[in-house]
């Protein structure tokens, strides 16, 4: 099947699928993944979807996308230092206005004062994680449980907020 033959059917399957304000509550995804780097592609993949059957743009829902690939990378990268062995729980939970991420993980817990997005200017690679997620998203809250570390991401759609 050709990308625009691809393009077409998810645009038809996302119109036919596209909730109305009232049942868009119900709408809640939760993945229980490991912290292997490979399963990355299957994150995108289904925030990716879960985004576009809940009213998103197509930009949006890849902005959307990347954002919570960014957090989840950092989960990986940070605290669990590479371990693929590590859980994370990813739920995505539908709102009456927006869609809301939630990603728990039991490894090292942050350091608030290291989060921080280096300068766009600096000429050095990756770093932009933080701040792509800041610009993306409308809420970025980081909380510390016992025993886990949560990220809450959240957007909304256009106009309703």
């Amino acid at each position: 099947m050709s990308r625009y033959a691809r393009n077409d059917s998810r645009r038809a399957a996302t119109a036919f699928l596209t909730p109305s304000a009232h049942t868009r509550v119900n709408l809640s995804l939760k993945l229980v993944l490991s912290s292997d780097p490979r399963l990355l592609c299957v994150t995108r993949s289904a925030v990716e979807r879960l985004a576009a059957v809940f009213g998103f743009a197509e930009e949006e829902c890849c902005a959307i996308t990347l954002a919570v690939h960014e957090a989840l990378a950092n989960i990986i990268r940070h605290a669990y230092q590479g371990r693929p062995d590590g859980p994370v729980e990813l739920t995505c939970r539908g709102l009456e206005n927006g869609l809301e991420f939630t990603l728990v993980d039991r490894g090292q817990p942050l350091d608030p004062a290291r989060v921080c997005a280096r300068p766009l200017d600096a000429v050095e690679v990756g770093g932009l994680g933080t701040h792509i997620i800041r610009q993306v998203m409308d809420r970025v809250d980081y909380e510390q449980r016992p025993g886990a570390n949560q990220v809450r991401l959240v957007k909304y759609l256009k106009g309703t907020r």
